[in-house]
């Protein structure tokens, strides 16, 4: 829908680009800094030693990504001992670079807080991303504890904008074209999308993660 396409940058990509020294990479507009220190381990949501260990690459302004992410919140609450759902980072609209490198300013749960209020203000507009306004996304970082000094140290961190920008080759060269892309022991699961069937493709996730 040509809604979904406006740039709706707002105070982040404002900030960023003000901020100087960024060079502009691939035609999603991502943002990274010319150097870059190694970047930190994925984001996980569950139990690091669960043995069963999905794997998303998704895009803060998809309402798709918000759908399954709400079935794998309910699939790691109901099988905490066995699921784990690890996150990567694969942007596909020009504020997204810079909402997931706000989001990395948030460890833990309150990475995971912030991701989950951003994605559900998107799927509950039926995927429209215009709410995601700077005075929004300051209330949402408030309620995980953070502020817009959180915002600003994510953007001065070059190891975030190096694992955003990392995460969507390496994305790419597994054949991710579009999110999400769900991955689970090397196979992608979505290579054409979310289906239509997201129930009968929960049924299917738990049923593997029980047997498999």
């Amino acid at each position: 829908m040509a809604s979904r396409r406006n740039l709706l940058i707002g105070g982040i990509g404002a900030a960023v680009v003000a901020a100087g020294g960024w060079i502009a990479i691939e035609r999603f507009g991502l943002l990274a800094p010319a150097t870059h220190k190694t970047p930190a381990k994925p984001p996980l949501l569950g139990n690091v030693t669960a043995p069963k260990r999905l794997v998303v690459w998704g895009s803060y302004t998809c309402p798709f990504t918000a759908q399954l992410f709400v079935m794998l919140r309910s699939i790691v609450a109901d099988m905490p001992q066995t699921a784990s759902v690890e996150w990567r980072h694969f942007p596909i609209h020009k504020p997204d670079p810079a909402l997931q490198v706000a989001g990395l300013g948030f460890e833990g749960d309150h990475f995971w807080g912030f991701t989950f209020r951003v994605l559900n203000l998107v799927l509950k507009a039926g995927g429209m991303y215009s709410g995601l306004t700077r005075q929004k996304l300051d209330e949402f970082a408030a309620a995980e504890g953070g502020s817009d000094e959180t915002f600003k140290a994510a953007y001065a961190d070059p190891a975030k904008w190096a694992a955003v920008k990392e995460d969507l080759l390496a994305g790419r060269l597994l054949g991710v074209t579009r999110t999400p892309g769900l991955f689970y022991n090397g196979y992608f699961l979505t290579p054409t999308g979310l289906p239509a069937n997201i129930k009968g493709l929960e049924m299917s996730l738990r049923k593997m993660l029980q047997t498999a």
